[in-house]
């Protein structure tokens, strides 16, 4: 067994299929299949289901599988600190975002840049739940979203202002909505809102039927650009998490905040809290706590002002 064999494992899973994984591992598909065959030779298990194609793991191959996940994330882990050793920090920064938190690390990752030049990134939209799998996994290194205080609490995590909520709309909207508007005020406009089942809808569905208002939006999308647009071009008004920086940079469209409750869960930048959390996560980590620490500082600064 060597850490090659356990790698092509993991991309296989990544991308279930053979072509591909091949193909992201810089190996023709012959290769890796005569790979994995070894590597279940030496194992005495099964743990691939094959046929015409890839079919899954076997309940061998899925346990394999999480152990070949933490032996690579700790083989990566090692590379970085010896490089973090001698000063400089290399990799990306694989981060998972909920869209609909519109989250503006802009700021962050200049600073971590302008800090290790030889850092980049990939940002992932992705689902709260999908974001604790893939720290788990450790096929993220950072989330940030909405979760639960349990989950946090699991985590380290750097919670973000109370957002509360915002309606966005464009000129033709202007006289139909109020400076503070309320629930009723919205319940005969056309609304473009995220999806059904995605956490922020069930939240607002729950915050209106407690006023005895059904939703039934004009456009349901689980896409920020889609209902981005559809409020830009007048087709009606979206509800968004406060402080959307996404939506304000629109010519013409405004926002205003919404008079609901807070929700339940907590927007927060997290990271895994044990031995296994990369370097590259403490390295994000240290410098968004700074960029947070800058940001209270100006905000102070202002309401000193005035």
């Amino acid at each position: 067994m060597d850490l090659k064999q356990l790698n092509y494992l993991c991309a296989l899973a990544q991308e279930r299929h053979f072509g591909r994984a091949a193909e992201i591992c810089h190996i023709t598909q012959p290769t890796l299949s005569m790979r994995l065959k070894q590597l279940e030779t030496e194992l005495g298990v099964l743990l691939i289901r094959r046929g015409k194609q890839f079919e899954g793991f076997t309940p061998e191959g899925e346990r394999v599988l999480a152990q070949a996940r933490v032996l690579l994330s700790h083989y990566h882990n090692l590379k970085l600190e010896v490089e973090a050793m001698k000063g400089s920090l290399t990799g990306t920064v694989r981060l998972g975002l909920v869209p609909l938190s519109c989250m503006d690390l802009s700021p962050i990752l200049a600073r971590l840049h302008q800090r290790y030049p030889n850092l980049a990134f990939e940002i992932n939209d992705m689902t709260a739940d999908d974001i604790l799998q893939g720290l788990e996994d450790n096929s993220l290194d950072i989330g940030g979203g909405f979760f639960e205080a349990e989950e946090l609490a699991k985590l380290i995590s750097l919670a973000l202002p109370e957002q509360g909520v915002a309606v966005a709309f464009g000129p033709s909207w202007q006289t139909r909505i109020p400076e503070v508007p309320t629930a009723a005020d919205l319940a005969e406009l056309p609304l473009c809102l995220p999806k059904a089942g995605m956490y922020f809808r069930r939240y607002l569905d729950t915050m209106f039927a407690q006023q005895g208002i059904t939703l039934q939006p004009v456009l349901s999308s689980n896409s920020v650009y889609r209902l981005m647009r559809a409020v830009h071009s007048g087709l009606g008004c979206a509800l968004i998490p406060t402080g959307s920086v996404l939506f304000t940079e629109l010519s013409g469209v405004e926002t205003r905040p919404l008079a609901l409750p807070a929700m339940a869960r907590i927007g927060a930048l997290v990271m895994r809290n044990d031995a296994q959390a990369s370097v590259l996560a403490k390295g994000f980590f240290e410098v968004a706590k700074e960029c947070w620490q800058l940001a209270e500082s100006d905000d102070k600064n202002d309401e000193a002002v005035l």
